[in-house]
């Protein structure tokens, strides 16, 4: 568990804080909803059986703090009839939980514990990436990515009208408007169905959250620059006012953000889809672990740089989260934790030996789909389709026990599923592994 040494909340109890985020369709808001539930009800439910999480009797959602996780509006959509997921989440709150443990007499460990839960949006924990980049940075990886299948069909001719303007010119607003609407629209096309790419950087322009807004102080990628002179851009020019913008917001919205927050986690979770970059194939699984590989590079606490610095301070646990295995037959739950190690085993062994520990997971939830067998006897799952709300039967793909070095890989697409019926605050959510998550990340071992 967290060191005694935390900070301690008004009322004298100690604290632990873990950040939780994910990149697009992990299903954050439902896993945050579900580690409640399960808080709420430590003895009715699975943590019994982690000797690590025996001691909590008793866990008390509070939500009379400012910027509270809105645990009250995601259980009214679990809950209701018909059921939906929760919203996914547009800017930052805090979960926080009162833990109640049963001690000996004797026992001076704490007999209540303050647990805090920082939801952010995964979309700006991407923004890691832009912290040690200059403007020509910026413009360089764009291009590269820009180049490339898919984004190149994605967003088809928008990296020769970039590379079209002279960054010594006059700024057209007009144009400006026009280029960062395509821009915008790219980036978001980039992250759906059926590419699910992940590196969408500046983040933000995504999901701005409360205090940024992407049209007030556009910036594009300028591949000219890259082979220009090394003199400095004119006032009012394209150049001057894209690398003065990219640098705004890198100082005075991204960077504040991780100095504010991060130097206070004792703790992270990143979700990932796996199944959904695996429904894409070769593109997404390669720019989802290029971007985890940029996300987790603070945490291999190199001796210069003040990001490394703020990540050492305190977070010990990183927790790498495939969420929806309940969307596989139980032969196959187990082989996707194996993928995923085998999926980013150079990245974990870059983090090996370093004081931090890493750790793979496959979870789910809230658990949609229920195995049955069919009239021959072959293993099914049912669920219902969340835009039809009728109950369907489908047998999912099989998954293999290792990645291919060179990422080709796809499986077959799998149906959107609505939460179960039936489901009650007063009981344990149906999930698969969320005991196993939290004994890792608050477990008294």
């Amino acid at each position: 568990m967290a060191h005694e040494d935390r900070p301690k909340s008004a009322t004298s109890c100690p604290v632990m804080r873990i950040g939780i985020t994910g990149l697009s369709g992990a299903g954050k808001s439902t896993l945050i909803t579900a580690i409640i539930n399960h808080l709420e009800n430590a003895r009715r439910g699975a943590m019994d059986a982690q000797p690590g999480l025996a001691a909590i009797r008793h866990g008390r959602w509070q939500r009379e703090y400012e910027r509270a996780f809105d645990y009250d509006h995601a259980l009214t959509a679990l809950t209701a009839e018909p059921p939906s997921w929760p919203e996914s989440t547009r800017d930052w709150s805090i979960a926080r939980i009162t833990l109640d443990y049963d001690r000996r007499w004797y026992s001076l460990r704490p007999r209540r514990r303050c647990l805090e839960l920082f939801d952010y949006p995964g979309e700006w924990l991407l923004d890691l990436s832009l912290l040690d980049w200059g403007f020509d940075d910026y413009t360089r990886h764009w291009v590269d990515w820009l180049s490339r299948s898919p984004r190149r069909h994605i967003a088809p001719g928008l990296l020769d009208d970039l590379a079209a303007i002279d960054p010594g010119e006059p700024v057209d607003e007009a144009r400006m408007r026009e280029l960062t609407a395509r821009w915008s629209m790219m980036l978001a096309d980039s992250r759906l169905p059926p590419h699910r790419l992940s590196r969408n950087l500046p983040g933000r322009w995504l999901m701005p959250g409360g205090d940024y807004d992407p049209e007030a102080m556009p910036f594009l990628p300028l591949p000219a620059m890259l082979h220009a002179t090394g003199q400095d851009d004119p006032d009012g020019s394209w150049g001057q006012v894209c690398r003065t913008h990219f640098e705004y917001y890198r100082e005075k919205i991204a960077r504040p953000f991780f100095e504010s927050h991060f130097g206070r986690l004792d703790a992270q979770v990143i979700l990932v889809d796996l199944l959904g970059a695996l429904r894409s194939g070769q593109s997404a699984l390669a720019d989802m672990r290029a971007a985890l590989e940029a996300i987790l590079e603070p945490f291999r606490y190199r001796s210069e740089g003040w990001l490394s610095n703020l990540f050492r301070r305190r977070i010990r646990r990183v927790a790498i989260v495939a969420t929806q295995i309940d969307h596989l037959l139980p032969a196959d739950q187990a082989r996707l934790t194996r993928l995923l190690d085998s999926y980013l085993f150079e990245l974990t062994q870059q983090l090996a030996g370093k004081d931090i520990e890493l750790r793979l997971f496959a979870v789910s939830a809230v658990t949609a789909a229920q195995p049955r067998e069919d009239a021959r006897g072959r293993p099914m799952l049912v669920g219902v389709e969340k835009s039809s709300w009728q109950k369907i039967a489908f047998t999912p793909p099989s998954i293999p026990e290792q990645m291919p070095h060179d990422l080709n890989l796809a499986i077959d697409d799998l149906p959107t599923l609505a939460p179960p019926a039936g489901l009650d605050r007063a009981r344990t959510f149906p999930g698969r592994r969320v005991d196993t998550l939290l004994d890792f990340l608050i477990g008294e071992h």
